[in-house]
């Protein structure tokens, strides 16, 4: 039993350290406007390391933005990868088909145009100046395809003398040293991801709202989720969220600009003020990047602009001190 109980505990804090570091790629993806990343295998980037703060692998981190919509992959590329440490770089070795011996030689068959000798070319002599000399008549070989041709390539093994067209080629592994075949290798697709802005932004809006929340609430407020408020007119009205301390209340709005649209950007402001105006309530507007609307507030609303998520969190924590 307390194995199963250990095993269920990981697997909770895994979960949580996977869905803190996907709030954090929402965040960074929205905030800098990506529209598209591409990864590459053994390579540093932004999603490695935020995937890497929560002790978890980048594959895991984007296979969960993939699930929650918001990156959509196509196949950019397949590449191999070494079986035992997932490195791409090697170091690539022809071995004989039949013995496995890597003393293999290559024979290039050529042909002189000038006096028709026909031999292999790598044991043709050289002259001082390094030029291949044609074995027969002693002339430089001169310019491939004009001066000589090459007729074709073999391979020769000098363990076990066998003579063959096409050589078995090894992989050493640069990273772990580790050596394999074509047989062996894990060879898999490398994928570029499209970001579907308009999910995203609805994902980075959850999180906007939650890291509000977790502010409001470290500072002894009780925080309430769609809660109910006496309008003037005397109905009741949802509200996103309402935070409450001892006598003091108000209601909680979150904004910002879903899309890169400066008109866009302003009505989502005013649409935020026009929610407060059938209300004595005090409101709070935590807004990131927000435009200058937001400084022509009515008088029982408050705002907290921020440059970024997390430059607006620091104000909220500093406003609620």
């Amino acid at each position: 039993m307390a194995g199963t109980g250990s095993l269920r505990h990981d697997e909770m804090v895994y979960l949580k350290s996977l869905a803190n570091a996907l709030q954090e790629l929402v965040v960074s993806l929205f905030e800098e406007g990506v529209s598209e990343i591409l990864v590459n295998p053994g390579e540093d980037d932004p999603y490695s390391k935020i995937a890497g703060r929560y002790g978890i692998s980048r594959e895991a981190l984007l296979e969960e933005a993939v699930k929650r919509g918001f990156l959509k992959p196509v196949v950019a590329d397949r590449l191999v990868f070494c079986p035992k440490c997932g490195n791409t770089s090697f170091k690539a070795r022809y071995a004989c088909p039949s013995c496995g011996s890597r003393d293999v030689e290559k024979n290039t068959l050529f042909s002189h145009v000038m006096c028709g000798y026909i031999g292999v070319l790598e044991s043709a002599p050289k002259d001082a100046r390094g030029n291949t000399l044609c074995p027969k008549c002693s002339r430089p070989l001169g310019t491939q395809d004009k001066d000589w041709v090459k007729i074709g390539v073999t391979y020769r093994c000098k363990g076990c003398g066998l003579t063959f067209s096409v050589p078995s080629t090894l992989l050493e592994c640069t990273s772990c040293g580790n050596v394999f075949d074509h047989r062996e290798a894990t060879y898999k697709e490398i994928y570029r991801y499209s970001v579907d802005r308009s999910i995203l932004a609805n994902a980075y809006g959850q999180v906007l709202s939650k890291r509000v929340a977790e502010a409001i609430a470290s500072k002894g407020y009780k925080v309430h989720f769609n809660a109910e408020i006496i309008t003037l007119s005397g109905l009741k009205k949802k509200v996103p969220m309402l935070a409450e301390k001892g006598s003091e209340k108000f209601v909680v709005e979150t904004v910002f600009p879903r899309e890169d649209d400066a008109v866009k950007a302003r009505e989502e402001v005013l649409n935020a003020y026009g929610r407060t105006l059938d209300s004595n309530e005090k409101h709070l507007i935590v807004a990131v990047k927000a435009p200058a609307e937001l400084s022509r507030k009515p008088e029982h609303v408050e705002t907290i602009r921020g440059d970024s998520l997390e430059d607006a969190i620091r104000k909220l924590r500093e406003k609620l001190k």
